[in-house]
């Protein structure tokens, strides 16, 4: 009897920087057999992770509802917060617990693991996570932290970060696994100055966002009778500054994946003027962010401040103000190296200028030669290297005559540094 093949596609990343090609492999039955291996995850490691965060973060969500609901009378029903941060804690576990289950049958585990169900699956958890830490974090719930700002109740708070941080990781391994496209890979090899714009852009939206969430749980007018006035500016501070911070981050990347130059510069040299303006943009918005953060941490985190208690407005706005810290100071180290490169060049090229031409060298050497080394004649018999060096010198000097002045490479040649490649 003929046996009966299928078309099986796999992937096969080709690098860490292209897109992986699908390739045809022919399998049979017995491959997808019920009593075959199941195929081992890549991503174990994650998956656990995210199994053990996401039942601690649903354990620690139950017991602070039902604290908040013991605080209450009966008959007040459930708030919609409550509700969602349950069925976000609930639904991560489930599925998380369901797709480990999977993986490890083996009549399944080809079904699932490494396919699209598998990143369907994902980016459902990431959604459910981050979901989960907007609703236990939030001030004005009161289930992680307290009206505040600070923390409260440690175990969910920590577990619905840490299971968002595992869900993100799953996704970004699933990406370099399964589609051969290193997001870390890719961050690393365009410097550490573009890496901590990309992670200001994360903490400077939760320092606005964190900030907003205070603001609407102490100085709304429909919540609260009497408003801090001290508390109530620092934590519109708060919001001002991470929203520029991240307008301003989201630009400089922008830049940098967009305006940016590799390589050599064209005849009119715009290579170098397009990095040289990145790199301006770069350390003037560095500085701005730098002395902004400074004044911002000291308003947000002292003892009226909403940064005060241990919260995200604290951790993010410290975060911060060290990324910007980071950002100026490899700006101005690599503006240092530009312009110590520069002044290399100006002392090599007033060097070379301050020396005889080789013309006059050659006629000085020629006044100090004896006569039958000047001999130009190429047929005497018995003529030494000398003789021959000394033709080649004068034939050198006619062709160069002749061609013109000949460039100096040594001095116009294009060299670069730092992140950006400014010269």
């Amino acid at each position: 009897m003929e046996c009966l093949h299928i078309l099986h596609y796999k992937t096969s990343p080709t690098g860490p920087h292209r897109k992986s090609l699908r390739r045809h492999q022919y399998t049979t039955m017995s491959d997808v057999r019920s009593d075959a291996p199941p195929r081992r995850s890549p991503r174990q490691l994650w998956w656990g992770g995210l199994f053990l965060s996401s039942l601690t973060a649903m354990g620690s969500t139950f017991e602070a509802v039902r604290t908040q609901r013991s605080l209450t009378p009966p008959t007040v029903d459930p708030t919609p917060t409550q509700q969602w941060a349950v069925a976000s804690a609930t639904s991560t576990f489930l599925l998380t617990f369901l797709t480990l289950t999977a993986q490890k049958l083996p009549s399944t585990s080809h079904r699932v693991t490494g396919t699209k169900l598998e990143m369907t699956l994902i980016l459902l958890l990431l959604a459910f996570a981050a979901a989960a830490v907007g609703a236990s974090t939030n001030p004005a719930t009161g289930l992680a932290v307290n009206a505040s700002g600070g923390v409260s109740f440690g175990n969910l708070y920590y577990a619905t970060w840490v299971t968002f941080a595992s869900a993100m990781a799953l996704c970004l391994a699933f990406v370099r696994t399964e589609r051969g496209v290193d997001v870390e890979q890719e961050l690393r090899s365009r410097g550490n100055r573009f890496r901590s714009w990309v992670i200001l852009i994360v903490t400077t939206l939760i320092v606005m966002a964190s900030s907003a969430s205070s603001y609407d749980a102490q100085c709304d007018g429909e919540v609260v009778e009497v408003r801090p006035v001290k508390y109530c500016r620092r934590a519109a501070l708060g919001v001002s500054v991470g929203c520029v911070g991240c307008v301003a981050s989201l630009v400089i990347v922008a830049m940098r994946l967009l305006c940016l130059k590799q390589g050599q510069d064209d005849d009119r040299g715009n290579g170098n003027q397009s990095n040289k303006m990145v790199f301006a943009a770069e350390g003037i918005t560095g500085a701005v962010l730098f002395c902004m953060y400074g004044f911002a941490v000291a308003y947000l985190t002292s003892e009226k401040g909403p940064g005060a208690p241990i919260g995200n407005l604290y951790y993010s706005s410290w975060i911060t103000f060290g990324m910007t810290f980071f950002v100026v100071t490899s700006c101005f180290e690599e503006f240092q190296a530009a312009k110590s490169m520069i002044l290399t060049g100006r002392l090599q090229r007033q060097h070379q200028q301050q020396q005889p031409p080789q013309s006059i060298l050659r006629d000085t050497e020629s006044l100090h030669a004896p006569s039958d080394v000047t001999s130009l004649d190429t047929g005497r018999v018995g003529a030494g290297p000398s003789d021959w060096s000394v033709q080649e010198r004068d034939a050198e000097e006619m062709w160069g005559d002749a061609a013109g002045p000949q460039p100096d490479y040594s001095i116009t040649g294009s060299s670069s540094v730092g992140e950006v490649q400014i010269n």
